[in-house]
């Protein structure tokens, strides 16, 4: 489809009946509508924005905001957008350096009155700083925290979360890797962004947020108080977990605002992506000036990462992209920083982490999105051999903090599984070119062997990007 040629209208309803698969097979030509995708995953809704040459092209709504209720979710509905809050946080403190008011690269410590990071080998080595927080380069433990049902229970506070202390049900934070340029997303750092923005600033994160970038960009129903306030009550999609059930009271509390508690919409969500892009190339007026900016939207070191915000591609396929996955909630953003072109795909259940997926790749046909689908591979049949010298257990040395990718082969089959990540078993497939796949993501997987045959390394690309490496250990 020409993206030119049509009105939003038509660009809308190509996107609502032109959803593709995950990864593309030859002789596989699948195409499904959102109806039909939301009824496969039992995911209640989804909201959906399109951007279009820096402007948002059309934003609407699809399916119920709870599941077995009548009411639509809409452009409007407030989604929790879980990790996709780490972006906003970002531009949080960015603006701050702005001021003079922060360094990117002062140790955190200087500004930190509550709460120290703890000093061992490898903080005193290389002290954490804003930049490799944001960076998720500071070797920073906790992934992340989770949420909590509006059931009752007590909720931790900052200072639980840090210190690993009950209710938080994770371990204290702390360095435990050397600076080695890679990433290696911590959840626990921005936690740590948060209190530093609150410490110097002698205010809470969520009135610097809403002062700084939600009320100059218009985005009136996003916020990062918790609980959610009374004026976004009317219009918010519960959350739902992996049995499709409704989570208790709805929608959730997070304690960790920086890093996964920003509740928002798609439309106002696609509007922060914009008035990032309009950061990064100069324009009159924008929330951040341009020199930073460009520092926020391009990688870091050795990392994937920029500042807050993954970087994905080169020249005009660049865009920049986050993601965000709690027990209720999945979300994914796009925005070509050359075009202006994206897309914000927010979900009211955990079966969303496969849906949004899908649903941006219909977008990228409908818009054109340079190189970024991976093109439909060719399947090669891997032989019993080829399977038993791929199984074993890989340590995960870059990307992700948990531990081990497991791949094993089964009547004929090869799967493998990263314990604790929300994507489960995956069978895995192997092309024309020998690179190994799944359809849980657009990754490519390429193998290193050694002299006896068995894979010796896994690195995980996201297109052009290596996002994670891991090493055997059987």
């Amino acid at each position: 489809m020409n993206p030119d040629s049509n009105t939003a209208t038509d660009r809308q309803h190509a996107v609502a009946i032109g959803l593709l698969p995950i990864m593309r097979i030859v002789g596989q030509p699948l195409r499904w509508t959102v109806d039909e995708r939301l009824a496969h995953y039992v995911c209640p809704g989804v909201a959906i924005a399109a951007m279009r040459s820096g402007r948002i092209d059309w934003a609407a709504g699809y399916g119920r905001r709870v599941v077995n209720g009548a009411a639509a979710c809409d452009a409007d509905t407030v989604f929790m957008v879980a990790s996709c809050s780490k972006p906003v946080a970002a531009m949080v403190v960015l603006q701050q350096v702005e001021r003079g008011l922060l360094d990117l690269d002062a140790d955190v410590n200087t500004y930190l009155r509550r709460w120290q990071v703890p000093s061992n080998e490898f903080s005193t080595a290389t002290p954490v700083t804003l930049r490799h927080i944001l960076s998720h380069s500071a070797g920073l433990t906790v992934n992340g925290f989770g949420v909590v049902p509006r059931d009752g229970r007590p909720v931790a506070t900052e200072l639980d979360l840090l210190e690993g202390r009950p209710p938080s049900d994770q371990p204290p934070v702390i360095v435990d890797k050397h600076y080695d340029g890679t990433d290696r997303y911590s959840g626990g750092g921005y936690v740590i962004a948060q209190l530093v923005v609150e410490d110097v600033l002698q205010r809470s994160f969520d009135s610097v947020a809403d002062e700084m970038i939600f009320t100059p960009l218009g985005m009136s129903r996003t916020t990062y108080t918790q609980p959610l306030p009374g004026r976004l009550h009317d219009n918010v999609a519960s959350g739902h977990g992996d049995d499709g059930r409704e989570q208790a009271g709805g929608w959730m509390i997070s304690s960790e605002k920086a890093a996964g508690g920003l509740f928002s919409t798609a439309r106002d969500y696609a509007a922060f992506l914009l008035a990032c892009r309009a950061a990064y190339h100069g324009e009159a007026g924008a929330i951040l000036g341009r020199s930073l900016a460009v520092q926020m939207m391009t990688r870091h070191d050795k990392g994937v990462f920029g500042l807050g915000i993954r970087v994905l591609g080169d020249g005009p396929s660049r865009y920049i992209n986050h993601g965000g996955s709690n027990d209720g909630y999945q979300s994914e953003t796009n925005c070509f920083l050359d075009s202006g072109d994206g897309g914000v795909v927010l979900t009211n259940a955990t079966s969303g982490l496969f849906l949004w997926k899908e649903v941006l790749n219909g977008m990228a046909d409908v818009y054109d999105w340079p190189d970024y689908m991976p093109e439909p591979k060719v399947l090669r049949t891997m032989s019993a051999v080829e399977m038993s010298n791929l199984a074993g257990s890989y340590r995960i040395v870059s990307g992700i903090e948990l531990p081990v990718i497991n791949v094993w082969a089964d009547n004929g089959r090869l799967y493998s599984e990263i314990p604790g990540l929300r994507f489960g078993v995956q069978e895995t497939f192997c092309d024309a070119d020998g690179v190994l796949f799944n359809q849980a993501g657009p990754y490519e997987t390429t193998v290193t062997f050694g002299d006896d045959g068995r894979a010796t390394e896994l690195r995980v690309f996201e297109g052009a990007n290596q996002i994670m490496r891991a090493v055997r250990t059987d």
